[in-house]
């Protein structure tokens, strides 16, 4: 479990994230967030979805209203994105694909929060983030699921996602810092 603030994690998240797209400049990784939501925009995307977003989202969404390629390709969804439903087919369909196991609380009703919270996904739905709404905890977050290039993660709730992010990150980081370093080793041999 972290006790570090999303806010602290996204910043150490960007800071990776700028040091491999120095490396490896084909990479798409969006640097630049979008502008926050007003609290309208947040009721209102919360009225769409009918489900009351976790508050550490919420809070994000009010610094920055969605990110663009954010992980991988995928982007947070701002206010205007959330609950849409191509984003909702999306991630029916990729877990369904999988076979992993979603949560059913049932068919979506108006009333009813759907099985799963697309938050962030990428154009050809490889990179996929959600909240489960039947794991909210008495602080009002939820766990998030992760479809990363056909590996499914969860973490309890967003700081930790924030946190596998950045350990994928680094990973990354490290393997371009092995390639850029290879060759200067192989030299002085």
């Amino acid at each position: 479990m972290t006790t570090t603030t999303w806010p602290e994690l996204v910043t150490r998240l960007r800071e990776i994230q700028t040091e491999v797209q120095r490396l490896a400049p084909f990479r798409d990784i969006g640097l630049v967030p979008n502008p926050g939501a007003s609290e309208d925009a947040i009721a209102t995307a919360e009225k769409r979805l009918g489900f009351e977003l976790p508050p550490s989202y919420c809070e994000f969404l009010r610094h920055h209203d969605g990110w663009p390629r954010f992980f991988d390709g995928a982007s947070l969804l701002g206010t205007d994105a959330l609950g849409a439903r191509r984003y909702d087919d999306l991630c029916r369909a990729a877990f369904e694909a999988a076979e992993t196991p979603v949560p059913d609380i049932g068919p979506p009703l108006k009333r009813r929060p759907p099985r799963m919270i697309p938050f962030a996904a990428d154009s050809e739905a490889t990179t996929l983030f959600a909240f489960d709404p039947a794991s909210r905890d008495a602080s009002g977050e939820c766990a998030v699921i992760a479809w990363i290039n056909e590996v499914g993660v969860r973490s309890a709730n967003f700081a930790e996602f924030l946190a596998l992010l950045i350990e994928l990150a680094e990973s990354e980081l490290e393997a371009h810092l092995h390639r850029q370093s290879a060759p200067v080793l192989a030299r002085s041999a």
